[in-house]
Parts: structure tokens; C-alpha cells; sequence
């Protein structure tokens, strides 16, 4: 099964084949892609010719109706490769800005392409992100004809000074260069290659297995996606680091150092400004009204540069040097891209001072520009809106409900944790405080009871100051601190008295509070934990889901009111017949735990393909505990072999949790 860690051995099998011999490595990449872009074209013109030659005959052969069974057979041999060739990308995000609207933007954005030689830009978008980013948009599905959207964040635009966005306008542009002749691209096809990656990658990540006869209707899609494309998109992934370091170079060759330092810079502490400041904030107006009654952009026109003054900028820019990109993002580390413009990794003044891109740019058609693009957020984000609306009223529902209990009779410790979580997402981290002490003094060595207390009392101080302006900490962070140091210290082998599964997101959150607090010698200590609790939580996993050989197995760890998301949403699954929780355990994982969830078809046709990963149903269960989804349509899961282990899943006790109406 083709997972991450199989794509994280294949990037590096192939960044060294490309290290030995960069040049024929990509050109490798460039004729695999050709040679399946020509094989589809090949058999859409096959298929074209055979239903021209059936409408033909219709028309000028013979008399009689025994051409439509040729054609009905070309025709349903013809839908899954139709469908392939309409493959949808995502809709591009914000709102069209036309060739006569912005006027100045359109024209720093020729300017950029003109630079490079870059084919043309058939599109510019506004959106509420903070960055700059190319959308290729194929016409005809695999076989590509893109249409390339440019979306510019328009905070962004009033974030930065107008070199800067040039700069990273310049830097999205990199990917559509042309050589010279096509001599010349087929001896540099890099560009393509990246091109062919990105317009790939948009497809795979909008495509949805059809629910209905899968095997038939996605019987090219689903090879293409689940064979072709992970061993493609390994190659060109390499290819495409390489392309994002020449686009900071071409971009510290045309704009400079300054522009382009401030260009990453910035950003980096703003984006964690809107995380976890700004969009927080005004999505918690949702638990007063079901529709969005706020004004983002309007608001942030004023926030957007006082963010690098805020207390904690100099954190998110120590964190934002110090972590890695995501998945799916090619670019050099931001400490590396700092070190190509040999500016020194702190925050430059000239990202808040002067004339903002947004000013320079638009003028007075700036605030009609914010209206605009507000009022499609609203109408993008409603539904999102309506159900973290719903959701907040669910919650007061249960605190109601876990409170009552309660009172009754002390509730379990699961649904002490349910409460502290509930609690804190509806009322705020210092109303959790309260329940969090009580459930301390019931369970005092419950590792997750000690967690929560200390991530709520942290959470309801706040950034704690830095230990040159506070050399002492008040008596209740001191308190967590030490919480989190004590659940994250205790030995694997405690199993008894501890669960491991708690003990990563305790150092990490002691990692912030002491990134906050600037203590280097014990910061380094905990990040040699987490080093180390990193390591033994993917050792414990690999004995986990080895399912060779003799299995522990039990009903879940996981308390009735924390399952009742997930079985509100088997409930509304047509395709899930029955499911089972099951609790794993071995002897080798020292006190880990493994959570299953085993779903089993049900008759209905509106099916899944068998290589659907049900990951929405992983997002009901609550953390910290890992868990897989089992389906037993899955390939992996069919078949005599694995018979044994299916029977001790459907067998266990307590474990079935969900059988649809006559199931």
C-alpha cells in the first residue's frame, strides 16, 4: 500500500539519482509524463474514430438497428475515459479581477511575466490569503490545456510594499518560463515537468472516486491516480525543489536582496498572526449568529502591519525559522531562502513602514476591492459558518448534559476530558480550569487530566513574557509547566500509570511556553524528547499495524458521549452497513494503543471505490490516541488471508458501535 512513508523512501531514493545525474533524471520525469499524456490522447482519438465510423454507418449504411450495439459498447467503453478527460480541478478561491479592473496589478504582473519569458496569465483573482500562488486549471482533465489563475491575497497587498509583491509575483511566475525553441525545452524540460506536477497534482487533490460503479466509471482515473501519478509525482517532487530554488534565485537576480527579504519575512509572522489571532477571533462570532456578520478585510486593513509589533512576533518568527515546509510545499526551509539574500534572520521594518502594495496598487478603489472580496467571503464561508453554529449549540447542549450527570454521580474520566475540551472551545480556557482541577483530584495520575490542566491554565494566561523581563513565573504557569514536564518525562514503560500517547503533545506544548520564555538549555533538553518520544511513537505504531501473527485485541477506550460524533455520521453514511471500534494492543508497543475502526459495506449501491480512506471519520475521533480506518472492501482486506483477523475484529467483545437498519 502505497502510504507516506513508501513516498517519503521514494523522494529519497530519487533526490540521490538526481544529485548523481540531474540533467537525464529530469528528462526521465519529462518523458513519462509525455508518454502517458500521449497515451491518452491516443485513446481518445481511437475512441472518436470508432463512434464517428458507428455514426456513419448510422447514416449511410444499411437499414436495421444493428449498429447500436457496436456504438453502446464504444460508449460505455468510451464514459470512463470521457471522464477523465473532464476531470475537474477545485474552483479557484476569490473573486475575478478583470483586464480593465486594477489596472496597475495587471501591470506589475506582465511586468514579471515579460521578465521571464513566461507563457501568459489567463486570469487574476483576489482572495483573503497572505500569499501569492499560480493555479493551473486544465481544460481537459489529465490531458492538461490549462488555464493559469494568479491569486493574489489581497492582505498580502496591504502587508507589503509593492517591491515585495512583485518579488513573489515574480517567484509564482517561475514555473510558466519557456525556453527558447523547442530544441531547447526539451533539453531543459524542468519548467514542464513542474508544470505537469502542479496541473496533476490540482486533479488529485479535487478528485472524488465516484460512489457508483467505481471499478467501471473510474476505470482510467483510478489507475492513473493510484498507480501513475504517486510514482510520477515522487520523480517530479525532486524536480520541483530544484524549480523552487531557481525562482529565488531569478527573483534575487531581478528585484534584490531587500525585496525579497521582506518578502519572506513578513509574511511569516503574519500568517501566524491570522492563524492564531485574527481568524479565531472573528470565527467565534459564529456561536451568536448561524450567517457571517463580520467584515474580515475591513478589519484587518488596520491589523495587518501592527501584527509584527504584536508580543509574540519575535516567537512566530523563531518558530517559522526553525520548522520545516508542509507537504506538498517544494520551497527551501525559510532559514535556508533567508540565507540566499544574505540578510540577517530578523524582522525588517520595511514590511510596516511606507506605502503598502494595496495603496500604491489600487488607490481609491482599494476599499471597493475589500467590499468585494468580503462580501464573497461571507457567502463562501456560510455554510462552514452554519455548521460551527450548530456545533456550539451541540456543545452548550453537552456541558448541560455532562454537568447534570455529574451531579448525579461522578462521570468517567473520558467524559471529564470530553468536558475540560467542551469547556474550554465554548466559554474560553479559564472556564475549563475549574473542571480540569476537579478531574486532577479525582485521577491524579491520569496523564491526559494533567495535559489539559496545564495546557488551559497556559492557554488562559496567555504568551508568557520572556524570562529577562519576568525572571519568575506566577504560581499557576509554574504549575503547568511542571505538569507537562512530569507527563512527558515518565517512562515508556509505565504503562500502568501512564498512557504514552499523551506524552508528545505534552512536550510539545511545553516546547512553546519555553520558546516564549527564551530558555535555551531547557528547550534543547525537550526537544531531545520529543526527538526521542517521535521515534518510539512510530516504533510502536509499525508493531501496531503488523497484523501477522497473534493480536490483542479490546473493545475501545473511548467513552460514549466522545463517539457520538462519529456515530451521528456513520449513522448518515449509506455505504457503511456496520462498523467496529476495536482497542489494539502489544506486548512490544509498551502501553500503546491502536484505535480501529472496521467498516463493512452495506448493499446500497452508492458506494465508494476500494481505495477510499474515510479520513473525515478519523477527524470525529478525539486525540490524542492513534487511529486507522479498516475497510474491508479494501484489496488489502479481501481475500482468505486475512479471514482470521476479520473474525477477531467482528468478534470482539464490545466493539461493535454502528449496524445500519437491518444490518
Amino acid at each position: 500500500m502505497r502510504d507516506d512513508a513508501w513516498f517519503r523512501r521514494q523522494v529519497g531514493r530519487h533526490a540521490n539519482a538526481w544529485a548523481d545525474r540531474p540533467r537525464e533524471f529530469t528528462r526521465a520525469a519529462a518523458r513519462d509524463a509525455l508518454l502517458a499524456l500521449l497515451a491518452l490522447a491516443a485513446s481518445a482519438c481511437v475512441l472518436g474514430i470508432a463512434l464517428l465510423g458507428c455514426l456513419a454507418l448510422a447514416v449511410f449504411g444499411p437499414g436495421g438497428g444493428w449498429w447500436l450495439l457496436p456504438a453502446a459498447a464504444l460508449a460505455a467503453a468510451g464514459w470512463p475515459l470521457l471522464r477523465a478527460l473532464r476531470l475537474p480541478a477545485a474552483p479557484a478561491p476569490g473573486v475575478v479581477v478583470g483586464a480593465r479592473q486594477a489596472k496597475e496589478v495587471h501591470a506589475l504582473v506582465e511586468q514579471a511575466r515579460a521578465a521571464l519569458n513566461a507563457e501568459p496569465v489567463d486570469e487574476l483573482r483576489f482572495d483573503t490569503s497572505l500569499q501569492v500562488r499560480l493555479l493551473p486549471r486544465p481544460r481537459l482533465g489529465l490531458l492538461g490545456l490549462p488555464r493559469q489563475v494568479l491569486v493574489i491575497g489581497l492582505p498580502l497587498m496591504m502587508a507589503l510594499p509593492s517591491e515585495s509583491l512583485a518579488a513573489l509575483v515574480l517567484h509564482a511566475l517561475v514555473p510558466l518560463r519557456r525556453e527558447t525553441g523547442w530544441l531547447g525545452r526539451w533539453r531543459e524540460p524542468a519548467a514542464w515537468v513542474e508544470r505537469r506536477r502542479r496541473e496533476w497534482a490540482a486533479l488529485a487533490t479535487a478528485w472524488v472516486p465516484s460512489r457508483l460503479l467505481a471499478g467501471w466509471q473510474d476505470a482510467v482515473i483510478g489507475p492513473f491516480m493510484h498507480r501513475f501519478w504517486p510514482a510520477f509525482e515522487a520523480r517530479a517532487v525532486v524536480v520541483g525543489r530544484e524549480e523552487a530554488t531557481i525562482a529565488d534565485r531569478l527573483v534575487l537576480a531581478q528585484r534584490g536582496a531587500p525585496s525579497l527579504a521582506t518578502a519572506l519575512m513578513g509574511p511569516a509572522i503574519q500568517q501566524r498572526f491570522l492563524d492564531e489571532v485574527f481568524w479565531p477571533q472573528r470565527w467565534a462570532a459564529a456561536r451568536d449568529s448561524h450567517l457571517p456578520n463580520v467584515l474580515p478585510l475591513r478589519e484587518l486593513r488596520a491589523l495587518i502591519g501592527a501584527s509584527l509589533r504584536h508580543p509574540q512576533a519575535k516567537s512566530w518568527l523563531h518558530d517559522a525559522l526553525q520548522s520545516m515546509p508542509p507537504r506538498g510545499d517544494l520551497r527551501a526551509p525559510l532559514r535556508d531562502r533567508l540565507a540566499l539574500t544574505g540578510d540577517a534572520a530578523r524582522l525588517s521594518k520595511r514590511a510596516s513602514e511606507g506605502r503598502s502594495a494595496a495603496d500604491a496598487l489600487l488607490g481609491r478603489q482599494l476599499d471597493s476591492w475589500i467590499d468585494l472580496v468580503d462580501a464573497h467571503w461571507q457567502r463562501e464561508a456560510a455554510p462552514a459558518w452554519t455548521a460551527l453554529h450548530r456545533r456550539h449549540r451541540d456543545q452548550q447542549r453537552l456541558l448541560t448534559e455532562l454537568a447534570e450527570a455529574h451531579a448525579g454521580r461522578p462521570v468517567a474520566v473520558d467524559d471529564l476530558l470530553l468536558w475540560v475540551r467542551t469547556a474550554a472551545q465554548v466559554s474560553g480556557p479559564a472556564a475549563a480550569v475549574p473542571i480540569a482541577r476537579e478531574a486532577l483530584a479525582r485521577h491524579p495520575r491520569h496523564p491526559g487530566v494533567r495535559t489539559l490542566l496545564a495546557t488551559m491554565l497556559l492557554d488562559a494566561r496567555g504568551p508568557l513574557p520572556s524570562r529577562h523581563l519576568l525572571p519568575d513565573l506566577p504560581p499557576d504557569a509554574n504549575e503547568a509547566m511542571e505538569l507537562l514536564r512530569e507527563v512527558s518525562d515518565e517512562p515508556m514503560s509505565e504503562a500502568g500509570s501512564s498512557d504514552p500517547a499523551w506524552a508528545l503533545p505534552a512536550a510539545r506544548r511545553l516546547e512553546r511556553a519555553l520558546v516564549q520564555r527564551e530558555g535555551i538549555e531547557a528547550l534543547r533538553a525537550v526537544r531531545l524528547r520529543i526527538g526521542e518520544l517521535e521515534r518510539e511513537s512510530q516504533r510502536a505504531l509499525g508493531v501496531l499495524t503488523d497484523f501477522s501473527g497473534p493480536q490483542t485485541l479490546a473493545a475501545p477506550r473511548l467513552g460514549g458521549r466522545s463517539l457520538r460524533p462519529l456515530l451521528e455520521r456513520l449513522k448518515q453514511e449509506r455505504a457503511i452497513g456496520r462498523a467496529w471500534l476495536v482497542a489494539k494492543t502489544d506486548t512490544r508497543a509498551r502501553g500503546w494503543v491502536l484505535h480501529l475502526l472496521v467498516i463493512e459495506r452495506s448493499t446500497s449501491l452508492d458506494q465508494p471505490g476500494p481505495f477510499h480512506d474515510w479520513n473525515e471519520l478519523l477527524g470525529l475521533i478525539e486525540p490524542p490516541w492513534p487511529c486507522r480506518v479498516i475497510d474491508l472492501a479494501h484489496p488489502d482486506w479481501r481475500g482468505p488471508q486475512r479471514m482470521d483477523i476479520v473474525e477477531r475484529f467482528q468478534q470482539t467483545e464490545g466493539s461493535r458501535i454502528h449496524a445500519a437498519r437491518g444490518g
